[in-house]
């Protein structure tokens, strides 16, 4: 990197129907570019898998799944290839749809990886997850939640059948007295539309506690912090 230094990261799930490209059509690049030339966001590095075959399976360890995908084949190739930061309080991870169930899964499940978490429309339901890997039950049962320090931010449009899920999750959360940030839009749907709307809010939140500043960033040139 010209700048020769380590940026912060954020891995972006795309929703069932769509793929890698869902992001990018979503003008995340164009939000990012400007929020930093405006001193409004954090310098960071995207990444937008294709969640492929294995993210539509409701499958998880021990057996193949994508929580395998992102952890034992994502991660290690992103930090063999970029300057990131590889402490979790600079590792977010989000999606949209099916891509927001599977970052809170994988999140919750690795909070020592994963510091962020985004859920957008993210689709929470009863029985599609063993209990050890559904966000609603790790919500109401998760004991090491409480002291897991996660930034967590969740949102959907008041008319999307998704936030029934959603608000079963936050309200459990809420009973722990676990913080969280919910919002629901009043306009909108489960829709490329609503979500473009708000994803520069979404930037804005995983990047709220890191460095504006590049010079505030650490070098490429030593090991990560």
């Amino acid at each position: 990197l010209e700048s020769q230094k380590r940026f912060p990261l954020a891995i972006l799930l795309h929703g069932q129907a769509a793929t890698e490209s869902q992001w990018d059509s979503l003008g995340v690049e164009e939000a990012l570019d400007q929020g930093v030339s405006l001193g409004a966001l954090a310098p960071m590095i995207l990444v937008m898998p294709y969640t492929g075959f294995i993210a539509n399976r409701d499958s998880f360890p021990p057996d193949p799944s994508y929580e395998a995908v992102i952890l034992d084949e994502l991660l290690p190739a992103i930090e063999r290839d970029f300057c990131t930061i590889q402490q979790r309080e600079y590792r977010a991870i989000a999606g949209i749809s099916r891509g927001g169930f599977w970052a809170y899964s994988i999140g919750l499940r690795h909070p020592d990886v994963f510091g962020v978490l985004g859920g957008h429309s993210a689709v929470f339901t009863e029985n599609n997850a063993p209990a050890a890997h559904n966000p609603l039950d790790l919500a109401l049962n998760a004991s090491f939640l409480s002291d897991a320090d996660l930034r967590m931010y969740l949102d959907n449009a008041a008319s999307d059948p998704a936030g029934q899920g959603i608000e079963v999750f936050s309200s459990r959360l809420s009973a722990r007295g676990i913080p969280h940030t919910y919002v629901i839009h009043p306009l909108g749907d489960h829709s490329d539309d609503y979500w473009s709307a708000h994803v520069s809010e979404y930037l804005s939140f995983y990047a709220r506690a890191w460095p504006r500043d590049l010079a505030d960033l650490p070098s490429c040139l030593e090991p990560s912090p």
